[in-house]
């Protein structure tokens, strides 16, 4: 009696089959759509995972970590695609035309390449902007013009390795990139002069610090004042009072004065006060309480110059210096300051009896007759 033993068939399922599929074993359209799909599983769960990542070091305030997570997405996402697409499409041709796309390991190379540089620049941007963020909250001692300044060097740092990187892919060496900037370099120093002006102008900006980004400055010249929002490579942005954005050429920073108002120390109240020519008695006394209030004013810095003095004859009222200084760090608005010391300057003048001077018009008749003649004639 003769056993015989029969195999049991093997379960398929659409793993194996896809598994299969990826293996070219079902044939090249299966082999094509079976890469679409892995790229949609493995595009979801990097970004389940990048998500994950980004909650995690988002609550633990990593900044690097984080930046380095929101950056990394989209470049690998486009990156995967495009292999994927041009891979679907090889074996397509391969298996109708029996030729495959040229040169497709450079392609992937150069695609390589450029999603690295794309990721580098997002990363610059992102650990920039959370960096700025740190700053303005003062969780880092680091200024903003400062990171800004790093973020640029950033910038050429990876425009440099992705120029190299390039360049091995494609199998080209550093001598052509000489010799190519020799045979250019000419005719770029003629056609690029205001953009070579403009960066240089940028770069002293940077090196001498007339000014940072966030402080308030002004160009008399040009009849500009605002923040400065930002300092590029080309030109600078400033807001003015009315949220206008400026764009100023920065050239234009080496050729004329430029003003920082909020750099400065104090604050001056300094003002002229008319008096009557009646309120003369009472002149003496009114300086003496301008002087004491001031010198008591808890905002007024008594380390400089305290000016109240009797400085003129005027055509029709007598004329009051009235000067002093508010330190920027004291916690006070300077117009606040300005408002408190205006009422009680006109509070003293009022309790001696005196009076603010008002605009008087003098008249003169030239005719002798009558005035009231004349305007009866009229």
């Amino acid at each position: 009696m003769n056993n015989t033993s029969t195999e049991s068939p093997e379960p398929c399922s659409i793993f194996n089959f896809c598994l299969k599929s990826l293996d070219g074993n079902e044939g090249p359209i299966f082999q094509a759509l079976a890469i679409i799909i892995f790229v949609f599983v493995f595009n979801y769960l990097i970004k389940k995972l990048l998500f994950k990542l980004y909650q995690k070091y988002s609550a633990e305030k990593k900044v690097w970590k984080l930046s380095f997570v929101s950056s990394f997405y989209k470049p690998l996402s486009y990156l995967v695609w495009f292999v994927a697409i041009i891979a679907a499409f090889d074996i397509l041709t391969s298996s109708i035309f029996q030729k495959h796309i040229p040169n497709i390991d450079s392609i992937f190379g150069v695609a390589a390449v450029l999603a690295l540089g794309w990721f580098l620049i997002r990363w610059n941007k992102s650990l920039l902007n959370y960096t700025m963020e740190m700053s303005r909250n003062e969780e880092i001692k680091w200024s903003q013009s400062k990171l800004d300044l790093m973020s640029k060097l950033g910038t050429i740092a990876t425009f440099l390795i992705t120029l190299v990187l390039l360049m091995d892919v494609t199998g080209r060496n550093m001598q052509t990139l000489i010799a190519f900037g020799g045979i250019s370099g000419v005719a770029l120093a003629f056609a690029s002069q205001q953009f070579i002006s403009n960066f240089f102008g940028g770069l002293t900006i940077y090196l001498t610090q007339p000014f940072t980004i966030g402080e308030w400055i002004s160009i008399p010249d040009r009849k500009i004042e605002g923040y400065v929002e930002e300092i590029g490579w080309y030109m600078t942005l400033i807001r003015d009072f009315d949220k206008r954005p400026i764009y100023v050429p920065n050239s234009i920073f080496n050729q004329t004065v430029v003003i920082t108002p909020s750099r400065m120390t104090h604050e001056r109240l300094n003002m002229k006060i008319q008096l009557r020519y009646k309120d003369i008695s009472a002149i003496k006394q009114i300086l003496n309480a301008i002087h004491d209030y001031l010198m008591d004013h808890p905002h007024t810095d008594r380390k400089m110059k305290i000016e109240v003095y009797f400085v003129n004859f005027k055509p029709t009222s007598l004329e009051i210096k009235v000067s002093s200084y508010v330190s920027k760090t004291a916690d006070v608005n300077f117009y606040e300051y300005k408002q408190d010391a205006l009422l009680q300057i006109a509070e003293i003048i009022n309790k001696q009896g005196a009076e603010i001077a008002t605009v008087t018009n003098i008249v003169e008749w030239k005719n002798e007759s009558n005035p009231e003649n004349m305007i009866s004639d009229l």
